[in-house]
């Protein structure tokens, strides 16, 4: 099997579209809440009803995989977001807060099943063909979020609102939910991957000793890639004065050093060994949130933003990609249930940390979000050996 067949181009675009959509409304969020006038501390609060749906969502992602298939799990949170996300620009569901965050807590459990599903699909395609894919998958990720990027900045600058912009994406994105739903029922020789048979054990996954360590490495990645999701664009934006043009292209240096680095990770994976590429990626991570945050101070401007984010975007892009691949190397777990079981603990340690920093962006600006997770970075660059041994072990 070769990257070309169709089997590769399936999961590419579940990435794709997932990305454009999940970008469209995030890269937006400051028009969306002054129109809706929501505080950044009320997002805040919308963001972790986000997160709760998601709690929800990891611990019955597995049962929901095994039951129906991850491609059928996929097309149908898919068109979830669909219909959830120009809600949730539009504020039509309730006024203020409760129309935001309505929207987001559904959002939140569907990309949950998500996230298991989609992964899961580029991890066997991985399996079966032999060859290393699962980074060059999160790249058509990193293609959504720059297409996404700079559409909503075109939209933007042409007054379009954000609802009516993710209806419209969401039109199109229709034919890949069809396929997704249906493609098996007129006939998929070799299924993708189709309900697995169910495995023995609790119904939710819980974390274990391996799943905690793959986390703990882990850890400042994701938490810098869902700082930039969230709270860059009021940065760019509301502190640094930027228009939406500009910041757009900002936005979009992150993605593209995202999708670069993902595009060569699966050769570096293949090259390096894991402690030795933790650490590139900690170095590269961290010289980028140096500057982002220095070079508006030391007067460089936009090229230094442009520089800072595109390395963030680099170092954080293969996290990802690595925790995948090596939960499907959980010598007694299965990797469905492996890989629900990161998902949710990196929910509960990580994906509630962004969201939680409404009330310091609002206090002190949104400048300092940037500078959490850099004690983790500091972690990974100094413990990975020892980490990755005490996996080992």
């Amino acid at each position: 099997m070769t990257l070309r067949t169709p089997l590769f181009a399936l999961p590419a675009a579940i990435f794709l579209v997932n990305a454009v959509l999940y970008v469209t409304l995030y890269s937006r969020l400051p028009e969306v809440t002054a129109a809706q006038g929501i505080s950044p501390a009320a997002l805040g609060l919308a963001l972790l009803a986000q997160t709760g749906g998601t709690l929800l969502g990891f611990p019955l992602a597995a049962r929901v995989i095994e039951r129906f298939g991850a491609r059928r799990a996929a097309g149908a949170t898919l068109l979830v977001a669909m219909l959830l996300l120009p809600l949730a620009a539009s504020g039509q569901l309730a006024p203020g807060l409760a129309g935001l965050a309505l929207p987001l807590f559904g959002y939140g459990f569907a990309m949950a099943i998500m996230e298991v599903a989609k992964n899961l699909i580029a991890a066997r395609i991985e399996e079966r063909s032999g060859r290393n894919v699962i980074s060059k998958c999160h790249g058509f990720w990193s293609t959504g979020l720059f297409v996404g990027a700079v559409l909503g900045g075109w939209a933007a600058s042409r007054r379009m609102t954000a609802a009516s912009e993710l209806v419209l994406l969401g039109a199109a994105s229709l034919p890949l939910v069809v396929l997704l739903l249906l493609l098996l029922r007129v006939g998929d020789p070799e299924p993708l991957v189709s309900a697995e048979a169910p495995v023995k054990g609790p119904r939710f996954a819980r974390p274990d000793a391996f799943v905690i360590g793959l986390l703990i490495l882990i850890a400042g990645f994701s938490i810098t890639e869902r700082v930039i999701y969230d709270w860059s664009m009021f940065y760019l934006r509301e502190e640094l004065g930027l228009d939406a043009l500009s910041a757009s292209r900002i936005y979009a240096a992150f993605t593209i050093g995202m999708f670069a680095a993902r595009m060569a990770g699966d050769g570096l994976r293949a090259r390096l060994r894991v402690r030795v590429l933790l650490r590139m990626m900690a170095v590269t991570t961290l010289a980028g949130l140096v500057l982002c945050i220095a070079s508006p101070l030391a007067g460089i401007g936009e090229a230094g933003l442009l520089a800072g984010f595109a390395l963030v975007g680099a170092g954080v892009a293969l996290g990802a990609p690595v925790a995948t691949s090596l939960a499907m190397r959980h010598p007694t777990r299965s990797a469905t249930k492996t890989m629900a079981a990161y998902s949710l603990a990196s929910l509960l340690a990580l994906f509630a940390v962004p969201p939680l920093l409404g009330g310091l962006v609002e206090a002190h600006g949104a400048v300092w979000a940037l500078t959490v997770s850099t004690p983790l970075l500091l972690v990974v660059l100094l413990c990975a050996g020892r980490i990755v041994g005490w996996m080992g072990r």
